[in-house]
């Protein structure tokens, strides 16, 4: 009898393979402890998804201690890098790091006209786009990725926009499932100073407050571009005004931070990337006159200096995408460092390089390199600066956290 049944089971067309099929998937339902360890396992966007599945996997997702136990379990789950190609009319671009590395058109949201990204963090993204009924006003919004969902948090008018330097998303979903947004506008300006003032929106208690500390004045060397949070504050780091600073939203205090000390009789650096990866705070450095030789600075923990995590040269890459190599001895080498990917292992780091026609990404530690993917038709670099104006890149993180 026993070989009689597992033939019908191999078979797949009768009622009993079916019956056997749907048992199983009944039996998984059923067993709440698998079921809560197979979910686990699944990226953040499927998992928003099955919410509609029944109200037993609506409950198990939502609740409070599987989000907690999701992000313990998947922390920096890194699933691509967002290009953004910056001209009149900037185009987004998504580059999969999960297998063959291609430009899709993926997320969704990317299709949106008029669309202006401001920052992305953690799986969170501030974006803004004029006002549907009223072009003259513009609207703010914060996303999640993985959810597809929107909240408008802020409507501007022009002229107060105008004023707008910045609007950053603080989100760390190991630590809270609430996040910030962070509005700094300056109030006027002289030639030495910006007066400024900053807002905090809470999604906590979904209002607006100014920061504890008032109006800040802030030399005009601190510029406000490129922001980056971590480890509680905001950083903004400006690469022609090799300027630094951070405001920590806990005590409310806007400071200017210390640019890597280099050692004596060293090469001039020029800092192509800052930014976070795996929970920390790193600097690219190229050494100048432009040359492949790198070294990637990381801030400690307390913010009280910068060290040394490690140097490489990029000569195999140049070697293996001729296109890097120019004629010109003052610039020898066209490319730019636009992510660096922090790895599962400590020691394990990746810089992502755009050169003229491909992103590619270098492996430090096995010296490895290999394209991602061509870069968008159009997306022309004559040297150096141009690839650093038009081209930045978000990491992309999906996470569960409602919006």
């Amino acid at each position: 009898m026993a070989p009689e049944v597992k033939s019908r089971a191999r078979g797949g067309g009768g009622r009993s393979g079916k019956a056997t099929d749907s048992g199983a998937a009944a039996a998984v339902a059923s067993a709440v402890d698998l079921l809560l360890e197979i979910l686990m396992r699944l990226p953040a966007r499927p998992l928003h998804r099955f919410k509609c599945v029944s109200k037993q996997w609506y409950s198990l997702i939502s609740d409070p201690q599987f989000r907690i136990d999701y992000v313990q379990k998947n922390p920096n789950d890194l699933l691509g890098l967002l290009l953004i190609i910056q001209g009149p009319y900037s185009e987004f671009s998504f580059i999969s790091l999960r297998g063959c590395g291609q430009i899709v058109k993926d997320p969704k949201f990317l299709s949106t006209p008029n669309l202006k990204i401001h920052h992305f963090c953690n799986g969170l993204m501030c974006f803004s786009k004029p006002h549907m009924d009223s072009p003259q006003f513009t609207s703010y919004y914060v996303c999640n990725s993985a959810s597809g969902h929107s909240k408008r948090i802020r409507v501007l008018e022009s002229s107060t926009r105008k004023r707008l330097m910045a609007v950053n998303v603080a989100f760390d979903p190991s630590k809270s499932p609430f996040y910030n947004v962070v509005f700094v506008s300056e109030e006027s300006g002289s030639e030495l100073n910006h007066l400024i003032k900053i807002d905090i929106y809470s999604s906590e208690t979904e209002a607006w407050r100014p920061s504890s500390k008032g109006l800040y004045i802030v030399p005009y060397d601190v510029d406000f571009d490129n922001g980056v949070y971590w480890n509680g504050a905001i950083y903004w780091y400006h690469q022609m005004k090799n300027s630094l600073a951070y405001f920590d939203l806990d005590t409310g205090c806007l400071e200017r931070l210390r640019m890597p000390v280099l050692s004596l009789g060293s090469y001039p650096m020029v800092f192509d990337h800052f930014g976070e990866s795996g929970g920390h705070l790193h600097l690219v450095g190229i050494c100048s006159p432009r040359t492949t030789l790198f070294t990637v600075f990381e801030m400690q923990q307390d913010r009280s200096g910068w060290f040394v995590k490690c140097n490489g040269d990029l000569d195999a890459v140049a070697a293996a995408f001729p296109k890097m190599v120019t004629l010109k001895p003052s610039n020898p080498y066209v490319f730019s460092a636009v992510s660096l990917i922090r790895e599962e292992k400590e020691e394990e780091l990746s810089i992502v390089l755009t050169i003229p026609g491909s992103v590619v990404r270098y492996d430090v530690k096995h010296k490895t390199s290999r394209k991602l993917c061509d870069l968008p038709k159009g997306c022309m670099f004559n040297d150096f600066t141009a690839i650093q104006r038009r081209v930045k890149a978000h990491q992309y993180i999906e996470t569960l956290d409602s919006i």
